[in-house]
């Protein structure tokens, strides 16, 4: 009985473990967010096993969003003189997004989106 339970013990510990923090297990009411992403498949959110919101597909969020947010992206990498968006840089354009200012309204609009749009991306690797 007692290897019985050590056993599930270890069970138990291990799918905890190796639960990826990309992995959806569950939904996220989306009404708690501050931004709205519109009703594109591509910025689908579930919660992840922490309960934190994260795109059902992050490849495909972030591939949405440079199409959605192109003037933003160009804007934030202009005046901080960054590389071209990427997973590898997505933390820098993070930061700058809200910090940018552009005199095109829409623009300014779509940089402090962005920073929104990575505040969940993020949850997927952090």
């Amino acid at each position: 009985m007692r290897k019985l339970l050590i056993f599930f013990s270890i069970f138990l510990l291990i799918s905890c473990v190796n639960q990826s923090l990309s992995t959806v297990v569950d939904e996220y009411d989306v009404s708690k967010l501050n931004g709205d992403f519109g009703n594109n498949e591509a910025y689908e959110i579930g919660a992840n096993f922490k309960g934190m919101p994260v795109f059902k597909d992050t490849e495909k969020a972030l591939k949405q969003a440079k199409s959605d947010y192109k003037e933003g992206f160009k804007a934030i990498a202009t005046q901080h003189e960054l590389e071209p968006i990427s997973h590898e840089n997505y933390e820098q354009y993070k930061v700058f997004g809200w910090q940018t200012s552009v005199i095109e309204e829409n623009v300014q609009q779509q940089c402090v989106e962005i920073s929104g749009f990575f505040d969940i991306y993020e949850n997927s690797f952090k």
